[in-house]
């Protein structure tokens, strides 16, 4: 009879070498509507899970981005209405 083997948990964290900042998604769904929808970092944890050096650009970068996504939305959604 064998005994099962524990596994060891780690307690130790591992650190991600990528995050998603900024994510843009055009769905068209099983009826054929096409749905937008966008995700922005948290800009209150950027200090908490970035060096202090790129916090800065970073948090820049996400209200640019929150720009242009809101601007391409309402561009595809005038697309969509000329189209239909």
């Amino acid at each position: 009879m064998q005994i099962p083997r524990k596994i060891k948990k780690t307690s130790k964290r591992v650190k991600k070498r990528e995050a998603d900042l900024a994510v843009f998604k055009l769905i068209i769904n099983n009826q054929g509507q096409f749905i937008t929808e966008h995700s922005l970092y948290p800009k209150d944890k950027v200090h908490l899970h970035f060096k202090k050096k790129n916090s800065g650009i970073i948090t820049a970068m996400l209200r640019e981005a929150k720009v242009k996504f809101e601007d391409l939305h309402i561009l595809l959604e005038k697309i969509a209405k000329y189209l239909a």
